[in-house]
C-alpha cells in the first residue's frame, strides 16, 4: 500500500494536502451560478499564489504535445478547470482537437469563455473517473488528478487512459508529487510556505496548507510513475520544482526510451 502525503503543520510530512484549484472553485461558485461567469483574471492571480513555478508547469506540460507526431491530435484534458492548460496547449499545438471533462458546470463556463477563439473545443460535464474516455492521442491533466482518493482509484485511471491512448499516445500530468522521504518532504514543505509568503502572510500561509490538508491526496512520484509502468507506459519525469512535478507516460515504450532530451 503506498502513503501519501500532508503539508499541514502537525509535521508529519505527507498524508494528503492543498486544495488550491478547487479552493478557487468553491469561491468562485455563487458568481457562477449567479452571472454565469467567472474572472478569469482574478482566477489566474489566485492560482499562482498558491502554485508555486504554476506558469512554467503548465507550460511544460503542453510542450510534452510535441511528442505526439500525428497532425491535428485530439487531446483530453481531465478536470479541464477552466481551461488553462487546454488554452497552453493549443498554444504548442495549434491543430489540437481539445476534449474538456470536468464535473464542475462553474469551471466549464470558464473554459468556454477561455477558449472560445478555439476551433476544435468540446467540453463535457462529467466525473472523468465515471466517464467514457474516448480514444486519443493524449491525456492531459494540470492538480487535478490529486483529488483521486486512492492508489486503486488511480491506478485504474491509468489503466484505462493506457488502452484509450492510440499506439504512440502520450499521458501528462502536472500535479504535486512529494518525496518518499519525511526529510525531504519537510523540505518541500517548506518552500511552498516561501512561495504562499510572498503573497500572504506566514499565519494565513500555514492556515493555507492546514485547509487544504485532506481535502487532496498526494502520492510520492516514485509511486506514480511505478504505477504508469504498471499499466504499460514507458513513464518519465519532464519537469520537477519541489513537490510539483510534469509526468509522461508514453504508450509507446520504445519512443520513450528514444526521445531527446
Amino acid at each position: 500500500m503506498a502513503t501519501s502525503f500532508s503539508f499541514a503543520s502537525n509535521g508529519k510530512a505527507i498524508v494528503e494536502a492543498r486544495r488550491a484549484e478547487s479552493r478557487i472553485k468553491e469561491e468562485h461558485s455563487v458568481s457562477v451560478a449567479g452571472h454565469l461567469r467567472i474572472d478569469l483574471d482574478e482566477y489566474d492571480a489566485r492560482i499562482r499564489t498558491f502554485v508555486p513555478g504554476y506558469e512554467e508547469m503548465i507550460g511544460r506540460a503542453a510542450a510534452a504535445l510535441r511528442f505526439v507526431a500525428v497532425s491535428s491530435p485530439t487531446v483530453v484534458d481531465l478536470g479541464i478547470g477552466t481551461g488553462a492548460l487546454s488554452a497552453a496547449c493549443l498554444q504548442s499545438r495549434p491543430d489540437a482537437r481539445i476534449v474538456g471533462v470536468d464535473s464542475d458546470p462553474g469551471m466549464l463556463v470558464g473554459a468556454r469563455a477561455r477558449l472560445a477563439e478555439a476551433g476544435h473545443v468540446e467540453l463535457i460535464e462529467s466525473d472523468f473517473l465515471a466517464a467514457a474516455l474516448p480514444k486519443c492521442d493524449a491525456f492531459v491533466a494540470c492538480i487535478s488528478l490529486h483529488h483521486i482518493r486512492t492508489e486503486e482509484e488511480k491506478r485504474a485511471l491509468y489503466l484505462r487512459c493506457f488502452e484509450a491512448l492510440v499506439p504512440s499516445g502520450i499521458f501528462v500530468t502536472a500535479d504535486c508529487f512529494p518525496g518518499e522521504r519525511a526529510r525531504v518532504a519537510e523540505y518541500q514543505r517548506e518552500a511552498w510556505l516561501a512561495h504562499l509568503m510572498q503573497s500572504y502572510t506566514a499565519k494565513e500561509a500555514e492556515q493555507h496548507l492546514e485547509s487544504w490538508a485532506g481535502e487532496d491526496v498526494y502520492f510520492p512520484l516514485a509511486d506514480e510513475i511505478a504505477w504508469l509502468q504498471a499499466a504499460g507506459f514507458g513513464a518519465e519525469v519532464l519537469w520537477r520544482r519541489d513537490a510539483f512535478a510534469v509526468i509522461a507516460g508514453f504508450k509507446d515504450q520504445e519512443a520513450a526510451r528514444t526521445q531527446p532530451a
